[in-house]
């Protein structure tokens, strides 16, 4: 049986390496596994662009870039992993979902990428904002897991 695809977002990427958040690096570092056990990981360049960024800039306890690298590259080239990108009528379409919902640029380039490809599930802790656009399942992985 085949797994369905659903986009990773970039802050379950980032907890995946993150030592700070232990039961976060717990739930996400399980469902990567599963990602590279069973396949139907999504992510778009951009996620892996602000995984970069983050995981060697933001987080309290940064990876070298040269692991950073590595995760990358090993997304890149895994049949397990789908990695999209968008087109010039993806900008349009993640502005009219700004204009329609509010929703931050970023988070809409994203949702409108993944619609673009016939996607329609991601797995994120911003629930907020991606809820608010139409024809997206949100999963949160540390909803049950992590206590706020």
């Amino acid at each position: 049986m085949a797994v369905e695809n659903r986009l990773i977002d970039t802050n379950v990427l980032v907890y995946a390496y993150d030592v700070s958040e232990k039961a976060r690096r717990r739930a996400a570092r399980s469902l990567l596994g599963e990602v590279w056990d069973q396949g139907g990981g999504v992510v778009t360049l951009q996620n892996l662009s602000e995984f970069f960024v983050v995981v060697t800039e933001k987080v309290e306890q940064p990876i070298t870039v040269s692991e950073a690298r590595t995760v990358i590259s090993d997304i890149l080239r895994s049949s397990r992993w789908l990695v999209i990108d968008r087109q010039a009528r993806t900008m349009m379409k993640a502005i009219e979902f700004v204009e329609i919902t509010g929703v931050p640029y970023w988070d809409a380039l994203i949702a409108a990428c993944l619609l673009e490809h016939g996607i329609h599930t991601i797995i994120t802790e911003n629930e907020r904002d991606f809820r608010r656009i139409p024809g997206i399942t949100v999963v949160n992985p540390f909803k049950e897991r992590v206590k706020r």
